[in-house]
């Protein structure tokens, strides 16, 4: 059984197996599906041109007697309707390349019978990791989306495939979900699809608005209405004519401003502060809220008449960590996006196996906002001559940031990952606080130094911050204080 931890990039990527053979079916989709690959079977070619034509496929693996008795038309339609799709062919000879009569370019490997699941997967994965291609490409959905959001999830395209249809009518558009999940991009991209597009996008945060001002900003004034009032101020709605306005943090806007709102979806038309001519408005609402409406309504903080018109079409979008197989993606686009910005020379540091990891164990609790803001921050204090990014960076630039497992207590990767990067274990907790040592405090491990040593030289370092003090340097490293006196007292195996 192939470690499923090893392939953390491979869950939900979809790959469809193209045999005869009933036993190699079972086989490979039985070992592919314990790592979360999501695999479609198929005995024939015009099996597996339905299935492309009706699924989202990564990747193939088809047997080369079979495709080739097609001369090889299978293949090309793959290629047509997934460009960036990955190919790989399987035979029960040793070499299959002279048969093929392919140019290279157009397959990407080829594997002997029966096939190695863990040299397939490796192999995949490596083609597959967004540092080289990014599969994104591969879904005519998540491409439309590309300028607004970035994502490769099961569950973000599922909740996403009504978007550009929605988008397309011009009705009121409503989108919930937790703070720092993407909100106002989904209503750019609402905006940037649909027959207001050539239009302004105008967004207001309700929540980020005094009550006593809100309305002024919304809906603007007239010379004179008030004291102050010098000028005349034009608001929101006019501001977003024949384009989008976005009210985001709806469930945050008071009662009586939420009747003016209703009046105003109803009858097309508002009136400034002091005003008396009304204005006539052609745009499109989109409004968002983190908080539960449906709750908010039954409490009577907000109106039920405006909820039912503001709820029309809805879109919401999960937590972070309810998509996991999307950290990855997001976090090279964003630190790439950084060094971008800096002005930095490629080709750019690459994050590690290790920071991979400690970034999918995490809470997210700001979701993809607070990830951007890491991979920024990141990309800031990054020194120039550094190529790979570690863990070391991490505890380093971010010695505020809390680490989350799951079961790290038991699991002896995160407990080596952990004692690397100075975060220490609480017993029976599985949230792992970064250690007090200074960020310009540090243990450099040379390459080709035993784990032993390694360790030695971690606790040595330690106990020289702590000043010797052992019952420190074991709370800082997570380890017991037996532990430590009996690794210090311990003779060393060189002597």
């Amino acid at each position: 059984m192939p470690d499923s931890k090893k392939y953390l990039d491979l869950k939900q990527i979809s790959v469809l197996i193209l045999d005869n053979d009933a036993s190699t079916l079972r086989h490979l989709k039985r070992s592919l599906q314990e790592i979360g690959v999501v695999v479609y079977p198929a005995t024939d070619t015009v099996n597996a041109q339905q299935i492309i034509s009706q699924n989202l496929v990564h990747a193939v693996l088809a047997d080369v007697n079979i495709v080739a008795a097609t001369s090889f038309s299978f293949l090309k339609k793959y290629k047509a309707v997934y460009p960036a799709g990955l190919f790989f062919f399987m035979s029960s000879k040793s070499t299959i390349e002279p048969v093929l009569g392919l140019d290279k370019s157009e397959i990407d490997g080829y594997f002997s019978k029966p096939v190695e699941i863990d040299k397939f997967t490796e192999e995949l994965q490596e083609k597959i990791l967004v540092k080289t291609t990014s599969i994104s490409t591969l879904d005519p959905l998540t491409e439309l989306l590309r300028p607004y959001l970035i994502f490769r999830s099961s569950v973000m395209r599922q909740g996403l495939m009504i978007l550009p249809k929605l988008a397309a009518s011009s009705h009121s558009v409503l989108i919930t979900g937790d703070t720092g999940t993407g909100k106002e991009m989904v209503a750019r991209a609402v905006h940037g699809l649909s027959p207001f597009a050539n239009g302004p996008f105008v967004a207001v945060n309700c929540g980020a608005i005094p009550e006593s001002l809100i309305e002024g900003e919304l809906f603007g004034h007239e010379k004179g209405s008030f004291t102050g009032a010098q000028t005349l101020h034009h608001g929101k709605f006019e501001l977003a004519r024949n384009g989008t306005l976005f009210l985001d943090e709806i469930g945050e806007m008071p009662l009586l401003l939420q009747a003016r709102l209703l009046r105003v979806l109803e009858e097309r038309e508002f009136f400034r502060i002091g005003g008396e001519k009304p204005i006539k408005i052609n745009l499109r609402i989109v409004t968002a809220t983190q908080v539960n409406v449906e709750k908010s309504v039954e409490d009577g903080l907000f109106r039920e008449d405006l909820y039912y018109r503001l709820n029309v079409l809805r879109i919401h979008l999960p937590s972070l960590r309810e998509r996991p197989e999307d950290i990855p993606l997001l976090a090279w686009h964003f630190l790439e996006r950084a060094f971008n910005e800096l002005n930095r020379k490629k080709p750019y540091p690459v994050l590690s196996d290790e920071i991979i990891k400690i970034l999918l164990i995490q809470e997210w609790k700001g979701n993809v906002r607070e990830l951007k803001n890491l991979m920024t921050r990141l990309a800031v204090l990054l020194p120039g001559n550094v190529n790979q990014i570690t863990p070391d960076h991490l505890a380093a630039y971010f010695p505020e940031k809390r680490i989350i497992g799951a079961n790290v207590d038991s699991d002896p990767e995160y407990e080596y990952i952990n004692s690397m990067m100075g975060y220490s274990n609480e017993k029976n907790n599985n949230v792992i606080e970064v250690s007090s040592i200074p960020s310009e405090d540090g243990v450099f491990i040379p390459v080709g130094l035993s784990l032993r040593d390694a360790e030695d030289l971690i606790i040595q370092t330690t106990l020289k911050y702590t000043g010797g003090n052992r019952t420190k340097a074991a709370k800082i490293l997570g380890i017991g204080l037996r532990t430590i006196r009996r690794k210090v007292n311990e003779p060393s195996m060189d002597n």
